[in-house]
C-alpha cells in the first residue's frame, strides 16, 4: 500500500471507532440480555461485556456473527455507514431459534383447541411470525398472552 493510499484510508469515514461500535453493539442487542444475545453469538459473556465497554473489539468471524444475529448490516455495525437495517426480509432475522418456535406452535395449537377454532394456514404463519417477533427478545413464553392473541386471530 502506498503512502498516498494510506492516508486516504486513515481518512475515510469507514475506519473503526470503537466507542462507535460499542454503542452500534448495544443498540444492535437491543432488550435482549447480555447472556442470551452472547450466547446466540457464540461468544462467551464475559467477552461479549468487553465488546459493549468498548475494551476489545471481535474478529471479523464474530462480527459477522454478531451482525446476522442481529439481524443489522455489517457495514453499519462496523462502521456507522448505511443503515442499521440489513436489507434481509424483516420478518425474520438471523438464525431462528427452533425451540422457541416449537413452542410457540404448540401454544397456538393448544389455544384453538381451548377456544374450539381454526385458523388458515396463512393466518396461523402470520400469527406464528408475529409472535415469534414479539418474543425472541424474551425469556420465556406467556402462555395467557398467546391464548390472546389466538383468540384474536381467530
Amino acid at each position: 500500500m502506498t503512502i498516498g493510499t494510506q492516508n486516504s484510508v486513515l481518512h475515510s469515514e469507514s475506519f473503526w471507532d470503537a466507542a462507535g461500535f460499542a454503542t452500534r453493539l448495544a443498540r444492535a442487542k437491543g432488550a435482549l440480555s447480555t447472556n442470551a444475545f452472547a450466547q446466540k453469538c457464540g461468544i462467551s459473556e464475559s467477552i461479549f461485556r468487553k465488546y459493549l465497554a468498548g475494551a476489545s473489539v471481535p474478529g471479523a468471524d464474530k462480527l459477522v456473527d454478531i451482525a446476522r444475529v442481529a439481524g443489522v448490516s455489517l457495514l453499519w455495525l462496523a462502521t456507522g455507514q448505511g443503515r442499521a437495517e440489513d436489507g434481509t426480509d424483516a420478518r425474520v432475522r438471523g438464525p431462528v431459534d427452533v425451540t422457541l418456535l416449537e413452542t410457540l406452535l404448540e401454544a397456538v395449537e393448544a389455544g384453538l383447541d381451548e377456544i374450539g377454532a381454526t385458523l388458515t394456514p396463512t393466518k396461523k404463519a402470520k400469527l406464528v411470525a408475529a409472535l415469534y417477533s414479539l418474543y425472541r427478545t424474551s425469556e420465556d413464553v406467556r402462555k395467557a398472552p398467546v391464548l390472546e392473541l389466538v383468540r384474536l386471530a381467530s
